[in-house]
């Protein structure tokens, strides 16, 4: 289990404060909240990015920070924040290296990975001239070089047209029946409405919501508006324009 104790992060103008929660292998978490409401700054922080003001990140009652706890968790980046100049096979090596996989693991992991995700005949393109879908399945495909038990995924969907998406979901939602906790921010809630059973929000650096759900009975997005402010227009006034 990773147990995230009261992280708060104070910027200029924006602070974090005192971020709980508990992320277990059954979860498909859903981490909601507008833009600058605090969900990258909590991500950066978990995985010791930025210096904390003040807080703590356990695996299984562990530092999350001694004894390779760390590579037990993944966080899976943008596709611009990876090298794109290298080849499919050249990237998941590196994160092989990072990993600490001598060369027979290295090589079993990574045909298992190609095989599993249908990516064998990319493995050799760089990553550059993937499309949008495909880079994120070879991000993915990195991700699984470490053989993580928690993924952490922002915005993972962004970009990608409806197949892909899809495709990204049933592969997130296999990932989870295999025992590994997921972790998804992204703005479409429509999409986490799918596959999470743990809804958190943050709004203005405070956790607002932090509970299991029913997907199948519960909607994100009403417990999601109980916490939104009023727009200071009413929309619901825009049919006078037609009167």
């Amino acid at each position: 289990m990773i147990k995230v104790q009261n992280l708060s992060k104070t910027y200029k103008n924006f602070s974090l404060q005192n971020v709980s929660f508990e992320f277990e292998k059954e979860d498909i978490i859903a981490f909601v909240g507008d833009n600058g409401s605090g969900k990258t700054t909590t991500i950066k922080l978990i995985f010791d990015l930025t210096k904390k003001n003040q807080g703590e990140v356990f695996f299984n009652e562990q530092s999350l920070y001694v004894n390779s706890n760390l590579l037990k968790i993944a966080f899976f980046p943008d596709s611009n924040n990876i090298p794109l100049e290298i080849s499919v096979k050249q990237y998941m090596k590196y994160i092989a290296i990072i990993a600490r996989l001598n060369k027979k693991e290295c090589n079993d992991r990574m045909l298992k990975i190609l095989e599993v995700l249908n990516f064998e005949k990319f493995k050799n393109t760089k990553i550059k001239n993937l499309s949008a879908g495909l880079k994120k399945r070879a991000i993915m495909a990195g991700v699984l070089m470490t053989k993580p038990e928690f993924i952490i995924l922002d915005e993972p969907t962004a970009n990608l047209d409806v197949e892909s998406k899809i495709e990204f979901i049933k592969i997130i939602k296999e990932l989870n029946t295999s025992g590994v906790g997921i972790l998804i921010t992204s703005h479409i809630i429509e999409e986490l409405q799918e596959i999470a059973n743990k809804l958190i929000i943050i709004k203005n650096g405070k956790i607002m919501y932090n509970d299991k759900i029913d997907n199948k009975k519960t909607k994100i997005i009403d417990i999601y508006n109980t916490f939104k402010e009023k727009d200071k227009s009413d929309l619901k006034g825009i049919s006078d324009i037609y009167d």
